[in-house]
């Protein structure tokens, strides 16, 4: 009886192992689907590692718009960026088996 139960056990897992694959065919390969979720996850710890980067940013591009009181401002909002930049990232690497495009630009780089 065990050794029935095992073998049971072994063949669906063999016939399951390939249900993701199945399933994805129509979106695309199940390789393209590997990647994608393994760039998320990079995205997500670069988002959280480089996240205190946006404070000295926010402060020079705050300075260069409003001089020496856009230190002030851009300190605050560089902390409101950095925040947001590490719930993103956490979210990326929360989510990752969900492949999605980049939902804020790299640090330091203005969007257009």
């Amino acid at each position: 009886m065990p050794r029935k139960i095992i073998s049971t056990l072994i063949t669906l897992t063999f016939v399951f192992s390939f249900f993701p694959a199945v399933v994805l065919a129509g979106e695309g390969t199940f390789g393209d689907y590997m990647g994608e979720i393994g760039t998320k996850v990079g995205r997500g710890l670069v988002n959280i590692i480089t996240s205190p980067a946006e404070i000295p940013c926010t402060m020079g591009d705050e300075m260069s718009v409003r001089g020496g009181s856009g230190f002030f401002t851009g300190f605050g909002k560089g902390i409101a960026f950095m925040l947001r930049r590490i719930l993103v990232g956490v979210t990326e690497i929360g989510t990752f088996m969900i492949p999605m495009e980049r939902t804020i630009p790299p640090v330091c780089q203005k969007t257009i």
